[in-house]
């Protein structure tokens, strides 16, 4: 590779925005045309480095931000004209820091002259390990980072073995990207995690007044059985959330490790892979100190998890009890009923049986008359031991076919075969009866 030469210093910025928000963007590339920059939408010229005031968008690895990237006009003077022109840009595009998620600055400047750029960098950013740092990394040293997602890079072109234009113009800003990205879900972990255990601390709560005040102190009769099965929909309520709860960290744990990886694997492909193996260092201690944290709350939800499964069990075995309370009353109270109903039932048989009696002399006797008042002749030939029986059977057999046929009336179809028996004998009983009277006043 053909050593790369410039006698000037030169920025390159990256704006660093969501994918959805355009407008700041726009508003910026707005400004720039305005100011006589050169847009790239496709491939770089070979000739980029001495391009003056060009920009160009990249699309990052994950899809969900935009890259506006700008390679300022070369100032013989430094940087420092060139960061004023920048921020002024920046104000008439109206542009404000809630609107970016990342900015990356990288001053570039002349070969040859490392010591005086890192010099002049530190002085401009207010560095303070430039010598020892400068010697280490060479030539690309990051220069500053702030909460913002704001950092800064010094690159020296005068080492082309070691560093490469498109490194400089899309896999750097494509690095940075996913730092950038690793960060703002450190954050958002981080905040999940203060959410989640706030959330927890509420739910430990709550369990423990269910615990004491509906089961350890007794304040439930055995009419409460109903609050206690509400209690049960309060608790499998919570247990829901403690089960959401822990997806969350699970998910949150997979997609820490998923992207330290590969954010790690990414700079392992880099030819200054050491300066942010580093940084990567850094990183990871306060990612792996948010991975303890992730996983303390873990098992920590684990224990609540387990806690509400037994305080379910707790209330459901305490609602057996109480059903098993309320069952043995009831079952008292039917036994009781059922006692009654035995002694009406008997009450009732006796009732039923002097009633059929009354019913069966009723008849005897009105038969008896009937029969007497209508055929007295016959009447008074026929022995009376043969009237005795024909009219103890016509009167039986009456009360018999009347009970039956109350019987099958209210539905009992069973007895059909008994009415029609006993209604045939009380039938032939009548004919005999009619036939004797009849046979006994011709005789006489």
């Amino acid at each position: 590779m053909e050593e790369l030469k410039t006698t000037s210093h030169f920025i390159m910025r990256y704006y660093y925005f969501l994918e959805e928000e355009t407008e700041p963007m726009e508003r910026l590339v707005t400004v720039f045309n305005q100011n006589s920059f050169n847009s790239f939408d496709n491939e770089l010229p070979a000739t980029f480095l001495e391009q003056a005031g060009v920009f160009y968008t990249l699309n990052d690895a994950s899809g969900k931000m935009k890259i506006l990237t700008i390679k300022t006009l070369p100032e013989v003077g430094g940087w420092a004209t060139t960061l004023i022109q920048l921020q002024a840009w920046e104000t008439e595009a109206e542009l404000s820091s809630d609107e970016l998620i990342g900015k990356l600055t990288v001053l570039v400047g002349p070969p040859g002259q490392w010591t005086e750029l890192l010099e002049d960098a530190a002085t401009l950013l207010a560095y303070q390990e430039s010598a020892s740092i400068g010697q280490e990394y060479r030539p690309l040293v990051r220069l500053s980072v702030d909460r913002k997602q704001e950092a800064s890079f010094l690159y020296s072109l005068d080492d082309s073995e070691s560093i490469s234009i498109p490194f400089l113009t899309r896999r750097m800003p494509m690095l940075q990207g996913s730092i950038i990205r690793l960060q703002m879900l450190d954050e958002i972990l981080k905040d999940r995690n203060i959410s989640i255990r706030g959330e927890k601390e509420e739910l430990e709560r709550a369990l423990i007044r269910i615990l004491h005040t509906k089961l350890v102190m007794n304040q439930v009769s055995i009419s409460a059985s109903e609050d206690l099965e509400r209690e049960i929909e309060g608790l499998a309520t919570a247990f829901g959330k403690v089960l959401g709860d822990q997806s969350l960290i699970r998910d949150g744990i997979k997609r820490l490790n998923s992207m330290l990886d590969s954010l790690k694997r990414q700079i392992g492909q880099e030819p200054v892979r050491q300066m942010y193996l580093d940084l990567f260092q850094q990183m990871n201690e306060t990612n792996q100190e948010r991975l303890v944290e992730l996983g303390h709350t873990y098992e920590e939800l684990n224990l609540v998890r387990e806690n509400y499964k037994a305080a379910i069990e707790v209330v459901q075995s305490k609602i057996e009890v109480m059903n098993n309370r309320t069952n043995m009353v009831t079952q008292q109270q039917i036994k009781g009923l059922l006692e009654v109903n035995t002694a009406m039932q008997k009450q009732s048989l006796v009732f039923q049986y002097a009633a059929g009696l009354i019913e069966f002399i009723i008849i005897a006797y009105y038969s008896h008359t009937l029969w007497s008042h209508l055929e007295s002749t016959a009447y008074t030939v026929i022995p009376r031991w043969i009237q005795f029986i024909v009219v103890m059977l016509f009167s039986g057999s009456a009360v018999i076919v009347t009970h039956l046929l109350a019987e099958y009336m209210h539905g009992d179809i069973h007895v059909r075969r008994k009415l029609i028996l006993t209604s045939i004998l009380l039938v032939l009983i009548f004919i005999l009866t009619v036939v004797g009277s009849a046979i006994a006043k011709v005789n006489v």
